[in-house]
């Protein structure tokens, strides 16, 4: 399939009976070999009983992506099975995501559905906000919050320094 969704190819999802997406995506991909499916999961470093290990987790329980022909008639041509509920369509009966939905199913694709464990950033660390109203800047990390999931930011606006909150997952270090 398409490395891009676009003219030849489409994004969509199906919704999956929960603890069993990858029985969903093991049989649709036995079944239609032409067809691209994921379950989005992601690393996360976890503690337990003092000690630190990584883990894998499902990112978006009950739901697997795939990637298809944007002329397939999927919705017709996916296996029935007791995995699977429903491929998720448009008031129109669309299947293929459209706009961000598309966007991030696509990002989730470029990671083959498996998200690594992000850089833990640390005070004095540079980062750059990737997303919101200050999109693109950088700054510096002057404070955290573990309890909140925030950092305090030093970002240079207007040739004065302004401290602001954000979450985790809205900057990246550089």
């Amino acid at each position: 399939m398409s490395e891009t969704a676009g003219e030849e190819g489409a994004y969509g999802c199906i919704f999956c009976v929960t603890g069993m997406e990858l029985a969903a995506v093991q049989h649709i991909q036995r079944v239609c070999d032409d067809v691209h499916v994921i379950v989005a999961r992601q690393f996360q470093q976890r503690t337990i009983h003092g000690k630190s290990h990584v883990a894998e987790s499902l990112l978006f329980p009950g739901y697997a992506f795939f990637e298809a022909s944007a002329r397939e008639d999927v919705i017709n041509r996916f296996p029935k099975h007791e995995s699977i509920l429903s491929i998720l369509k448009t008031a129109d009966g669309d299947w293929r995501l459209y706009g961000d939905d598309a966007k991030l199913v696509k990002w989730l694709f470029s990671y083959d559905g498996l998200l690594p464990l992000s850089q833990a950033c640390k005070e004095g660390d540079w980062v750059r906000i990737i997303d919101g109203p200050l999109l693109d800047m950088q700054g510096k990390i002057v404070h955290f919050d573990k309890r909140h999931k925030s950092a305090q930011v030093a970002i240079t606006f207007c040739n004065r320094e302004i401290k602001t909150w954000f979450q985790f997952e809205l900057v990246e270090k550089i």
